[in-house]
This record gives structure tokens, sequence and C-alpha cells, in this order.
């Protein structure tokens, strides 16, 4: 279609490239669909006009009513009230957010309900005190407290071992045939694409590597750990939902930055959040303040943390696998996924930020919290990504989430 000026723009229609404020900064990305928002804001801005894509090459946006984008925009907007839209990563994710929630509602999704803790959690008395100790002392009473899986201590003892064999991790992973069910199933799911179908796991070992299979292995046991949250503070799926879909994205963003370590950023992206279960388990009332705080400053919950207990959930969480003796690396990515820049350098910390981002901002929200953590500057920088590289991420990433939750929990009832 070519350039067109500020005043002939439609919602729905599709910027062709990049388009730069007088400043020679990026207003919006290329591919954006623009909505009646954006284009008041353009408006305001002063900006003369843009490139727009002819008809054809937009045929999805322009398939998509007009005013459902819409009302997607301002719906999604909420959700990224923490974050700079003019910032390129961010304006990427927002087009991304707006268009995957256009297109379920034009699909006939419902959108899920916003659920927050039960009004019966209120009256829960936490189990742990400040004057108790501090949150080193917290992580050290669950700790001794979890119920961790037999299978967990068996690879752990083989890993340790400077003697173990590849053979050894398969036979001890191979005893546990509800584990083995879940790692051929995932294995085996479009997340890995393997040209092979594989049916065993010293087969799985062969192709991925025992380090890799073993780390999968023990992430897989780590969420056994944790069965007796109490149903009035927290769905258990919609948590487990959220933290694979960051795992989905942080190996995605592993493979496009540094193309190894993939199967540990899985983990780390189903690990990540492990620290709010211990805060919900020891600390339910004070956890229960944080979302009502979070909700009422339209705030991450994060921050929310922060504000109510004076600590968050991620350094609890990299207590808590320290603890429980996973890899260093793997701690330290959990331990910094909010605050990448306590890890200066540690490109796994910004990847496990930036995924944990992505999940949100797609609709994939951990229970009680819809707010999209702030972006750290520095950590996008680190990555090194085009700002259209996130959208392309999105788009692969939202078509794996459901085959990798499928490979742990049954289908959803409608």
């Amino acid at each position: 279609m070519g350039r067109l000026p500020v005043d002939a723009l439609e919602p729905g229609m599709v910027l062709a490239s990049d388009l730069l404020g007088s400043d020679g900064k990026m207003l919006l990305p290329k591919g954006m669909t623009l909505t009646d928002g954006l284009i008041s804001s353009l408006r305001r801005r002063g900006v003369a006009g843009a490139d727009i894509d002819a008809p054809g090459d937009g045929q999805e946006a322009a398939a998509i009513d007009a005013a459902l984008l819409e009302e997607c925009a301002a719906r999604v907007g909420r959700r990224f009230l923490a974050n700079d839209l003019a910032q390129p990563a961010m304006a990427a994710l927002f087009e991304a957010a707006v268009m995957s929630q256009a297109r379920a509602l034009a699909a006939g999704q419902p959108l899920p309900p916003d659920v927050g803790p039960s009004p019966r959690a209120e009256s829960m008395a936490d189990l742990f005190f400040r004057e108790e100790g501090g949150v080193e002392d917290l992580v050290d009473s669950e700790v001794k407290l979890a119920s961790f899986p037999d299978i967990y201590f068996k690879i752990r003892q083989v890993l340790d071992s400077p003697v173990s064999s590849a053979s050894q991790v398969a036979d001890v992973i191979g005893k546990d045939t509800s584990l083995t069910a879940k790692l051929l199933k995932l294995v085996n799911s479009p997340f890995y694409g393997l040209p092979h179908r594989v049916d065993s796991i010293s087969r799985a070992v062969m192709v991925l590597g025992s380090q890799e299979v073993s780390t999968l292995a023990l992430g897989i046991s780590a969420m056994n750990a944790f069965k007796d949250i109490p149903p009035e503070l927290i769905n258990m799926r919609t948590f487990w939902e959220h933290s694979m879909a960051v795992g989905v994205f942080a190996r995605l963003l592993g493979t496009a930055v540094i193309r190894n370590g993939s199967e540990r950023l899985f983990v780390a992206g189903v690990l990540h959040d492990i620290g709010r279960l211990v805060i919900f388990k020891k600390l339910p009332h004070a956890a229960v303040e944080a979302i009502y705080y979070a909700k009422a400053n339209l705030t991450p919950l994060c921050l929310a943390e922060n504000e109510v207990l004076g600590f968050s959930h991620p350094l609890i969480g990299g207590l808590l696998l320290k603890a429980w003796k996973f890899p260093e690396a793997l701690v330290a990515t959990v331990s910094c996924h909010h605050t990448p820049s306590a890890c200066p350098g540690d490109v796994e910390a910004a990847i496990l930020h930036l995924a944990d981002i992505m999940a949100v901002a797609l609709g994939h929200t951990p229970p009680a919290s819809v707010m999209v953590p702030p972006l750290e500057p520095a950590a996008w920088e680190l990555l090194g990504l085009e700002p259209g590289r996130l959208g392309e991420l999105a788009e692969e990433g939202q078509s794996q989430v459901d085959d990798i939750v499928g490979a742990f929990f049954p289908a959803r009832k409608n």
C-alpha cells in the first residue's frame, strides 16, 4: 500500500516498516497492527505518516474485526501498565499479545477468569514469623519438612558419583514409571521436534545426553514436592501451566541467543516461581496480603511481595534449589529472574527474565497475578535480539505450550 499520512491510517492496518520518531527512536515495530488508540497516540506525537502493508500482506489482521482488536488492545494494555510500550521489545510483545487474544476470541475461546484467593484464605494464620529468623531459616524449615520423592535422591546420588555412567542414569530414571511416561511425552512432543520417536529413557539419554535428561527428571520430580498447598490459596494447575509456559519461552530464547543449555533453561522456567509455593505454605496470610496489594496498586506480584514481606519469591526459590543441590547456574538464574542486574552478565538470568515477561504478556499468567513484570533494559541489551524476533518466538512458543501442558495434565473440561 505504501506511505500513508496519519489521518489516512485505519485500525487493522499493518506497519510495513519500523515507525521512527523525530529523534530517530522506534515508536512502533514493523508488523504492528494499528488500533484507534495507537493511531491517536501517533497524532499526539506529531507523526506525519507510516508505511503500510498492502491489503494482502495483512490478511489476518484485516480478517479480525477492528472493534475486537481495539477491545483486546485496551484489555491487554492494562496488563502492561508497569512497562513502557515505547520500548521496542515491549511494543513487539504488546502487538503479539493483542493478536493472540484477538485470535482466541475470534475463534470463540473464552477469556480466562481473573481468580484470586478464596475469602476463606484471609483467615489463614502464618506458620513462620520474622522473629523466628530470616529467609534462610524459612527455607531451612521447608527443606526439613519437604516430602521429596525417592527418585529425586536416587538421581542425585548417581549424578554425584564420579564413576556414574549414562546407562546408570537411564536405569535409575526408568524404574519410575510415572516419571518415565512424562519424560517420554515431553521428549516426543513438537517441543523437541525430533525426527524419530524416542521409546525409552536410554534412547532419550543417547539423543539428549545424560546431564540434560537428568536435569529434566530432577525438575519434574521437584514438582511433586508441593502437593499440600491449600486450594483456597492457589490453583496448582494454573501455577504449573504458567511455569511450563515460562520454560517453553526460556528454551526458545536460549536456542536463539546461546544455542545451548536449553534443558536447563526449560527446568529453570518450570521451577522459577517455586519460592512462591514456600511463601504460600509458610506465610499464607502474608501471601494473600501481597496479592491484594498487587491488585489494589496495579503492580506485579514480585514488587508487592517486597512491599509486604520485605523479600520476594526469587530469593526463596534460589535458596530452596541450592539446598536441594540443583546446579549452581540454575540456582543463580532462578534467583535473579526478576532482577537480572543482580547477576551482571548472566545471559541465562536475562533469558529467564524475558521468558517470564513473555509468558505473562501472552496470557499465561500465574494465579492471582496478571501484571507483566517490568523489563530491565540492560537484560534486553545483553540478549542482542531484534524486537521483531520476539513476535516470531511468541508464535512458536504459543504453539508448544499446550503440547507441554498436555504431557503433564489431562485436558481441561469445558
